[in-house]
C-alpha cells in the first residue's frame, strides 16, 4: 500500500494527517473534525499570535481610560510581529470599532471572523492539494471526488465554538486527546 497522495505536499504535518484522513474512507467524521480542529489551532496559535492575542485580551478586559482606544489597539498590533492572522484580526477590529462596537465585543467578533477566514483558507489549501494530486495522477477522479467531499464535510461539521474557545484560551493542545495516534491492535476505526 502506498503512503497516499499527500505524502509530498507542501502542507504541514497536521494538515497532512487531516488530508490523509480525508483520503482514507475508514476514518470516521469525528476523527476528521478533530484532526482539522487540531491543525487549525496549531496554525493560528503560533508564538507571535499567542502573544498578540493575550495582549489584546488583557487590554480589552482592563479598564479603558483612553479617549482613542483605536490608536491604543493599533499600538498593540505595532508592538508585535506581522502575521497573516494578526493582519486579519487587526482589519476586523478596526472595522468593528469604526461602527462604535464596544471594545470587548469588537475583539470577540474580530476573533471569530478571523478564525472563520482561517478555516476557509485551510479548506482552499486542501482542495488545491487534491487538485494537484489529481493532475499529477496520484488521485483517480473517483478518489478525488470522495476526498474533496469528505474534506468539505469535515470543514462544514467543525465545532467552531470549540475552536474559538481554544484560540481565546491560547490552548493549542485543546484537541490533542482526540487526535492521539492509536497504538493498540484493538484501536482501529470506529464501527
Amino acid at each position: 500500500m502506498s503512503d497516499g497522495p499527500f505524502k509530498n505536499t507542501r502542507l504541514g504535518s497536521r494538515w497532512k494527517r487531516f488530508a490523509a484522513a480525508t483520503y482514507n474512507d475508514a476514518v470516521d467524521d469525528t476523527d476528521r473534525y478533530a484532526l482539522a480542529s487540531d491543525a487549525l489551532t496549531h496554525e493560528i496559535l503560533t508564538a507571535e499570535n499567542q502573544s498578540l492575542l493575550s495582549d489584546l485580551q488583557a487590554y480589552t478586559k482592563g479598564p479603558q481610560l483612553d479617549l482613542d482606544s483605536l490608536s491604543s489597539i493599533e499600538g498593540i498590533f505595532g508592538d508585535h510581529s506581522k502575521t497573516a492572522f494578526g493582519d486579519r484580526i487587526q482589519r476586523e477590529m478596526a472595522f468593528r470599532m469604526g461602527d462604535h462596537t464596544t471594545l470587548s465585543d469588537a475583539f470577540e467578533q474580530a476573533l471569530e471572523a478571523s478564525v472563520d477566514d482561517q478555516i476557509n483558507r485551510a479548506r482552499s489549501r486542501i482542495q488545491e492539494e487534491c487538485i494537484r494530486a489529481r493532475e499529477c495522477g496520484e488521485l483517480r477522479q473517483q478518489e478525488f471526488d470522495d476526498t474533496v467531499n469528505r474534506a468539505t464535510a469535515a470543514f462544514d461539521g467543525l465545532s467552531k465554538s470549540n475552536i474559538y474557545d481554544a484560540v481565546r484560551a491560547g490552548d493549542k493542545n485543546a484537541f490533542k486527546k482526540y487526535v492521539s495516534k492509536k497504538t493498540g491492535l484493538d484501536e482501529g476505526p470506529n464501527l
